[in-house]
């Protein structure tokens, strides 16, 4: 079966982080085949969901310069947003005897390839740190949720990298467990000429190669977006969910709501 596409961005950054749960749970009840989605937002500071913003943000910072903080449902560390990064994620269904592995050892190799394909041949450290000469370009992380592999990341082109290091604490002493290339982070653009529609089309490439189907173009259906307006609603736009630790929200009712649309 081909893989469908999506370019389909929202100007506010939450609903953008609304519809990839969005694309996770329609994929689960087989609404939507196993998608591609390329995106940008304008600008976000985004904590993995097992994160405390206050550890990795300089808050007062993101306000002043009018950064909002939403919380993703996938683990791993603290994401730069801006119109310099391209974000892609990938949900799809597949019967894995290893559901990480797979993520992280062949379905990324998705990223990888789409590098490849720009002449930077980058490695993969830290398990989803991309990083090329001792730099990181790009982070990833995974969900294995709902009966879904849901694989999402964030690639730097052209983004301020400036803007970046003032708004995310970086430890003054990094423990030794710890992978300092995951602080060292540059963008594509340091290396190569590259547009942001060369690293869309190289990543779809990409990824239709690691999994063996042609693609097409889609929109997002009635359903998506349905779901994508409850969860921006009720989770991605309230504080209790992007700012406190752990996270809250109303489980129960949101769930029972989210069976209401998906039937």
């Amino acid at each position: 079966m081909p893989l469908r596409v999506l370019t389909f961005e929202h100007p506010d950054p939450r609903f953008n982080l609304a519809f990839e749960e969005a694309l996770a749970r329609a994929r689960s009840r087989n609404l939507i085949p196993d998608t591609l989605r390329i995106w940008i937002n304008a600008k976000a500071l985004v904590p993995g969901y097992f994160r405390d913003p206050e550890e990795d943000i300089n808050l007062i910072e993101a306000r002043r310069e009018g950064f909002p903080i939403i919380r993703r449902f996938t683990g791993g560390g603290t994401v730069y947003h801006d119109r310099g990064c391209i974000n892609y994620s990938i949900t799809l269904k597949r019967e894995v005897k290893f559901p990480i592995s797979y993520l992280y050892g062949t379905l990324l190799r998705g990223t990888l390839t789409a590098l490849e394909g720009l002449g930077i041949g980058a490695e993969l450290r830290n398990t989803s740190d991309i990083v090329f000469k001792g730099r990181k370009i790009s982070g990833t992380a995974g969900s294995i949720k709902w009966g879904v592999l849901f694989l999402h990341g964030s690639i730097l082109v052209n983004a301020n990298l400036k803007k970046l290091k003032s708004l995310l604490k970086i430890p003054r002493n990094i423990k030794p467990s710890i992978d300092p290339v995951k602080y060292r982070v540059a963008d594509l653009s340091e290396f190569i000429e590259v547009t942001r529609e060369d690293v869309i089309e190289s990543l779809i490439r990409g990824y239709s190669k690691v999994l063996s189907s042609g693609y097409y173009f889609d929109e997002p259906t009635e359903k998506e977006m349905e779901l994508a307006r409850l969860l921006y609603r009720e989770k991605y736009s309230r504080k209790e969910w992007n700012l406190e630790k752990p996270p809250k929200i109303r489980r129960r009712k949101l769930e029972e709501k989210i069976k209401d649309i998906l039937g």
